[in-house]
């Protein structure tokens, strides 16, 4: 197949924080285009959905709307119509994430699907996620989804957790799938100096449960108890209680995040499910070793012993165990540290998932 020109779909979110990617992947093509489904495009099947689901419009739609069988069939149906009327039609639609699908008839326009997630993954370890109401609306959905995933000329998981899954709940070629990671909210990787000893540890609790916030504020208390002088960072989420060592931020910008990792000796992931886990990556390019759980992703990141530590089951006994030990051991967090930025460099920047992407589709 001979690629010239790629549109790139998804919601503006994922779009935008994908960006570096779309830089690295332009040298390859002669245009790159990204579309993204602003508001002006989402009036009309935002409209229907509230419609058909017997909803008055408030200015709030729930969440539910959104990720339902109908809103994706709709989304579908919207973007497709948009890149049929386009004067230059691209060659190959590249799309994030399969919360909709770039087409919604079979097209003769390939396209690809980049994503960390599949919903059949949701159901088996995250229920919060699964926003159906009944098991006719989750099996029409998971139709659609497989619909999308078959359609597709190829499949780009972040993750061996999520080519499984495609696989396995949803029958695809193996041979049409290939893992490439993921990487962060830089250019290139981070040549900027890393200094320990602030005995700081870092955790996003900005889905505290699922992250396993309770599990790291337990943990913390024991830390304290033998690192009096430790302090635990947490972002993401405002605590309702403040115990003596904590430093509560809230929600952050990514520049903010990038200055308190480089002040940073540790951070903490004990997830009950992480799909893959960015802001390990965003660590790792900074210096900073990660202790994880052996969940979504995040093991694919995380090389134990290596770069970090994964645990395969943590509770607050073992979390606080980990932390104090390479707390306590500058040289081991110094080579951990040199061995983050060299997996950095290796496999999760952008340039290189880029070059994967490419030889990929001329292969």
């Amino acid at each position: 197949m001979k690629i010239k020109k790629i549109m790139i779909t998804g919601d503006p979110e994922f779009t935008y924080r994908h960006r570096y990617l779309w830089e690295a992947l332009s040298p390859s093509f002669e245009k790159l285009e990204v579309f993204s489904r602003e508001d002006s495009l989402n009036i009309k099947a935002n409209a229907l959905i509230h419609k058909l689901a017997g909803v008055v419009s408030t200015g709030k739609v729930h969440k539910g709307f959104h990720k339902s069988s109908l809103a994706f069939k709709l989304k579908s149906q919207e973007v497709e119509q948009t890149i049929k009327q386009l004067k230059d039609t691209p060659d190959l639609v590249f799309h994030l994430y399969c919360m909709w699908s770039p087409f919604w008839e079979k097209s003769e326009i390939p396209y690809t699907i980049f994503s960390d997630y599949t919903m059949s993954l949701a159901i088996k370890n995250w229920k919060d996620w699964v926003p159906f109401s009944n098991q006719t609306e989750k099996d029409t959905w998971l139709a659609f989804e497989k619909q999308a995933y078959q359609r597709a000329y190829h499949l780009f998981p972040m993750s061996n957790m999520v080519k499984s899954s495609l696989i396995e709940d949803y029958g695809i070629d193996p041979k049409k799938i290939t893992v490439i990671g993921s990487s962060g909210n830089f250019k290139e990787p981070s040549k900027e100096e890393k200094v320990f000893g602030s005995k700081r540890i870092l955790f996003n609790g900005s889905d505290f449960e699922r992250k396993g916030g309770d599990l790291v504020l337990s943990a913390f208390k024991k830390v304290r108890q033998a690192i009096p002088e430790a302090k635990l960072i947490v972002v993401g989420k405002k605590l309702e209680k403040i115990e003596n060592g904590i430093e509560n931020y809230g929600s952050v910008s990514n520049l903010d995040i990038h200055k308190l990792l480089l002040k940073t000796d540790v951070l903490v992931a004990p997830a009950r499910c992480e799909p893959f886990g960015l802001l390990l990556v965003e660590a790792m390019n900074c210096g900073v070793p990660c202790i994880v759980s052996k969940t979504g992703g995040m093991p694919e990141i995380v090389n134990h012993q290596s770069d970090g530590i994964v645990i395969n089951q943590p509770n607050p006994e073992l979390l606080a165990k980990e932390i104090i030990r390479l707390l306590s051991n500058h040289n081991l967090l110094q080579s951990m540290s040199t061995q983050a930025r060299q997996t950095i460099k290796d496999k999760f920047n952008w340039e290189s998932i880029a070059k994967n992407i490419v030889q990929t589709l001329y292969a």
